[in-house]
C-alpha cells in the first residue's frame, strides 16, 4: 500500500468522526430546516427524523473551512510579528487587537481593553463567539491571578436523557442553547481588575458604534457564510429570511463588502448605558424575553429564571513550574488541568536518561517528538477524567502533582522506543469536538495580563439567530455526554460529563499566563488556542517549543502542529510534508516507534504574547490559519 493510499484510508476511517465537523453539521441542519419550512405551528423536536452514524452524507474529509485559507510555515515572514515596549494585544481580528490597544492608550489597564476586544470579536467573528456564548478568562492583576469561569449553564429543565439518543438536536435548534455566560464574566473582570479609570459604557461604546456603522468582511467570514448558505439556507427560504448582516443586498457578503449589524449595535448601547451586565439577565427585561421566545420558538426548553439563576465559578488558577517559570492556566470545567499534566510529563521524560538502545545525536529529533506525541496523549486522557461534579477536585489534586508520572514510570508505562494503544492510556470516555472559538491575549503597562478563550461551541452556535437582539446563541448543550450513545469508535459516553440542571459542559480550552521567577515574577508568556480538543495540546506545544526549544514566538505560532487525542489512534498532522521537511527522516522513525499519522489540514488557531529579555514585548497572533494580527505600541 503506497504511502497516499495509506493516508488516503486512514482519513477516510477518521472522516467517520464527520458528525463532529461543520459541514455534516450543516448537513443535519438541512433535513431539521426542512421540515421547519413546513410547519405551520412551533417546531416539535420530537418531529424531526435523526440522521444515523453511517449516513453518507457524514463522509467527508478534512475541514473545508480551514483548508484554503492557510498551512503552516517554516519561514514565516516577519511582517506578522508585532513588537512593543509596553503594551501589546493579540486576537484573532486585527481590528480587535487595535480597539484593544486604543483602551490601553486611553488609560485603561488590560481587563479594561479584555472587556472591549471580547465583544469586538464575537461582532466580527460572530461564527465564533459572542455574547450568546460563555468562555474562560485567565486575568493577573497586580501579581494575583485569577480564573473565572463564564462557561455556559444547562437549563433548569434539561436532563440526562433529553436527546434521546439524537446527536442532531443538542446542535441545532433551541434545544442546544445553553445559558451564555460572556458578558457576565466580562462584569466580573471588570469589576475585580478593572482599571477604575474607564466606565463600563466607554468599554462597550466603540463595539456598537462599530456594528452601526460597519467593517469590512474578511476572507475567513466569507467562507463561513458561504458554507452556512451552500448547506442550509439556499435549500430552506423561511431560514434565510432570519439571518440579515450576512447579505449585501440579493447576495452573501464578500470580501471587501462592508457588513453593518444595527441591531446589535442597540442591544449594546443598551447594555452600556446600563452600567453593567445586569439587563441582560433581568428576566423581565427587553433582552432576555427576547432570546427566550426566539429560543422556545426553536424547541428550546431555556426560560427567563435560567437567565436569572446563572452564576459564574470564580476560582484560583491551577498552577505547576517549568524551571525558573511558574505556568497558571484555567479551573473550572476547562481543560486547565489537562495541559498541566501533559507539560509535567514532557517536563520528566525529556530530562529522564534515555532507555532506547543506539540513541545517538542523530535521533534528538525523534525521540522529541515521539516525547511531545506521548505527552499529549497523557494529556488527552486526564481530560476524560474532568466535568461538573465534586469528584474533580480530587482529580486536580491527583493529576496536578508528579506522583502519578512517577508510579507510571516505575511499572514501565512510558517507554522511548515504542508508543502503546490507546488503552494504555486509560481513557474514561469520548472526547467532544467544539469548533467555533476565539482567543485572545493581553499584556498592559502595569505587567497586568489576560488570557481568554471564548466560544459559542460549533460556528454559529446552535444557528439560532435572535434578529431582534442581533444576538447569536450557543449550542454548548452538545459538549454534553450523552448517556447510550457510544461514537464512532465504540466508545462510551463519560458519567463526569452527563447533562444535569445547573451544570457546566466539559470544555477542551486552557487560557495560559507563565510568570519568570526570576524576574520579579514578570509575565512573560500568554498563550491560548481555538479549534476544539485539539486546543489543550495546541498550547502543550507552544509552551514546549518556546522553554524546551527555543523557538521564538513567531515560529512557534507558526509551525506545524501535531495532535494525539487517543482517538482516533493517529497522530493529526496539519501538514505531512512541511513536517518532513522541518524533520529529515524523522516521520519515518516515528512510525518505527508505532506511531502513525493522518494529515488533517489546518484545525487550531493561536494568539500568544512573549516578553524579551530586555523588556520588549512580542505579539503574533495567527495569520496563517486565522488571519489574525497582534497590536502593541
Amino acid at each position: 500500500m503506497t504511502e497516499k493510499t495509506t493516508r488516503d484510508y486512514t482519513r477516510a476511517r477518521y472522516s467517520r468522526l464527520a458528525v463532529l465537523l461543520l459541514p455534516a453539521f450543516l448537513l443535519c441542519a438541512v433535513t431539521l430546516f426542512k421540515l421547519f419550512s413546513s410547519l405551520q405551528t412551533i417546531w416539535q423536536p420530537h418531529q424531526i427524523p435523526d440522521l444515523q452514524r453511517g449516513d453518507p452524507y457524514l463522509t467527508i474529509q478534512g475541514d473545508p473551512l480551514h483548508d484554503d485559507l492557510g498551512q503552516p510555515d517554516l519561514n514565516p515572514s516577519k511582517e506578522h510579528l508585532h513588537v512593543g515596549s509596553k503594551a501589546m494585544v493579540a486576537s484573532d481580528v486585527p481590528l480587535c487587537s487595535a480597539m484593544g490597544k486604543d483602551i490601553l492608550l486611553q488609560g485603561g489597564n488590560a481587563a479594561d481593553a479584555a472587556v472591549t476586544v471580547a465583544l469586538c470579536i464575537g461582532s466580527i467573528n460572530s461564527h465564533s463567539s459572542g455574547i450568546g456564548g460563555g468562555g474562560f478568562i485567565l486575568s493577573r492583576h497586580k501579581g494575583n491571578v485569577l480564573s473565572i469561569d463564564a462557561r455556559e449553564m444547562a437549563p433548569a429543565k434539561a436532563y440526562k436523557e433529553m436527546y434521546h439518543g439524537s446527536f442532531v438536536l443538542s446542535k441545532i435548534g433551541g434545544l442546544s442553547v445553553a445559558v451564555p455566560g460572556e458578558l457576565k464574566g466580562l462584569e466580573e473582570l471588570y469589576k475585580r481588575h478593572g482599571s477604575g479609570k474607564m466606565s463600563w459604557s466607554q468599554l462597550i461604546q466603540p463595539v456598537a458604534e462599530l456594528n452601526r456603522n460597519g467593517w469590512i468582511c474578511s476572507e475567513l467570514f466569507e467562507k463561513v457564510v458561504s458554507i452556512e448558505y451552500d448547506m442550509v439556507l439556499s435549500k430552506v427560504p423561511p431560514l434565510k429570511k432570519t439571518w440579515d448582516f450576512i447579505f449585501n443586498k440579493d447576495r452573501l457578503v464578500k470580501k471587501g463588502d462592508l457588513i453593518k449589524r444595527p441591531n446589535y449595535a442597540d442591544t449594546l448601547e443598551l447594555i452600556a448605558r446600563n452600567g453593567s451586565s445586569a439587563i441582560f439577565y433581568d428576566p423581565e427585561g427587553p433582552i432576555v424575553e427576547s432570546l427566550v421566545e426566539s429560543i422556545t420558538k426553536w424547541g428550546g426548553i431555556v426560560t427567563k429564571q435560567d437567565f436569572a439563576n446563572y452564576k459564574l465559578a470564580i476560582e484560583e488558577p491551577l498552577s505547576t513550574n517549568i524551571g525558573n517559570y511558574t505556568v497558571y492556566t484555567s479551573n473550572g470545567v476547562s481543560s486547565g488541568l489537562a495541559l498541566i499534566a501533559g507539560l509535567n510529563f514532557f517536563d520528566t521524560v525529556y530530562h529522564a536518561k534515555s532507555d532506547a538502545h543506539g540513541v545517538d545525536d542523530d535521533d534528538e529529533d525523534t525521540l522529541f517528538n515521539h516525547k511531545l506525541i506521548e505527552s499529549y496523549k497523557w494529556s488527552s486522557s486526564v481530560r476524560t477524567r474532568l466535568g461538573d461534579y465534586d469528584g474533580r477536585f480530587k482529580v486536580i489534586e491527583n493529576f496536578t502533582c508528579h506522583g502519578w508520572i512517577n508510579d507510571l514510570l516505575d511499572r514501565d508505562g512510558y517507554s522511548d522506543s515504542t508508543t502503546f494503544p490507546w488503552q494504555h492510556y486509560d481513557p474514561k470516555y469520548e472526547l467532544v469536538e467544539p469548533q467555533g472559538t476565539s482567543h485572545f491575549a493581553i499584556v498592559d503597562e502595569d505587567d497586568n495580563s489576560i488570557s481568554m478563550t471564548t466560544t459559542v461551541n460549533l460556528l454559529f452556535g446552535s444557528m439560532v439567530y435572535d434578529r431582534q437582539t442581533g444576538i447569536i446563541l450557543n449550542d454548548e448543550m452538545d459538549d454534553f455526554a450523552m448517556p447510550n450513545t457510544s461514537n464512532a469508535f465504540n466508545l462510551t459516553p463519560s458519567i463526569y460529563n452527563f447533562i444535569h440542571p445547573a451544570r457546566r459542559p466539559l470544555s477542551s480550552t486552557a487560557p495560559t499566563i507563565i510568570t519568570n521567577n526570576n524576574n520579579n515574577n514578570i509575565t512573560d508568556f500568554v498563550i491560548g488556542a481555538a479549534g476544539g480538543s485539539r486546543i489543550t495540546n495546541t498550547i502543550l506545544q507552544a509552551i514546549i517549543r518556546v522553554y524546551y526549544k527555543q523557538f521564538n514566538l513567531l515560529e512557534a505560532i507558526s509551525y506545524p502542529r501535531l495532535h494525539h487525542q487517543l482517538i482516533p489512534e493517529h497522530v493529526m498532522c496539519e501538514n505531512i510534508t512541511v513536517f518532513k521537511q522541518e524533520f529529515a527522516g524523522v516521520y519515518e522513525k516515528l512510525l518505527a516507534k508505532g506511531h502513525s499519522f493522518i494529515e488533517t489540514g489546518a484545525l487550531t488557531a493561536m494568539n500568544g504574547i512573549k516578553r524579551l529579555s530586555n523588556g520588549d514585548l512580542h505579539g503574533v497572533s495567527d495569520y496563517w490559519r486565522k488571519r489574525g494580527e497582534a497590536d502593541g505600541y
